[in-house]
């Protein structure tokens, strides 16, 4: 898959996000995708920041983004944070997705 055909993905899971209430979301592109080290059965890393989900459980978190991926039927791997999370840090993933690239705001 091209970084074409990753960015029409991303941009149908960023209307999906949509219809399960995730309003203005960041979507964060990082990973294999992102470095172009994509592999055949690469999944597509990203972390999603909404203020959205603040409030939310992380079970409450999965089940929205999950929905969201199920409408979309690709390989996604996605992560839920509020911006405050976000810019943070106190999470793993803040430090591997931090030079991703921002694909929706």
């Amino acid at each position: 898959m091209d970084k074409a055909a990753v960015l029409t993905i991303l941009a149908q899971f960023r209307q999906a996000l949509e219809r399960q209430g995730v309003h203005k979301a960041r979507v964060v592109l990082f990973g294999s995708y992102h470095h172009g080290t994509a592999r055949e059965g690469s999944d597509i890393d990203v972390v999603v920041v909404s203020e959205d989900f603040a409030g939310k459980s992380f079970w409450e978190r999965v089940e929205t983004l999950s929905a969201a991926i199920g409408e979309v039927f690709k390989p996604i791997q996605a992560t839920a944070l509020t911006p405050e999370e976000w810019t943070s840090g106190r999470y793993m993933i803040c430090e591997y997705a931090r030079d991703g690239e921002i694909v929706g705001v």
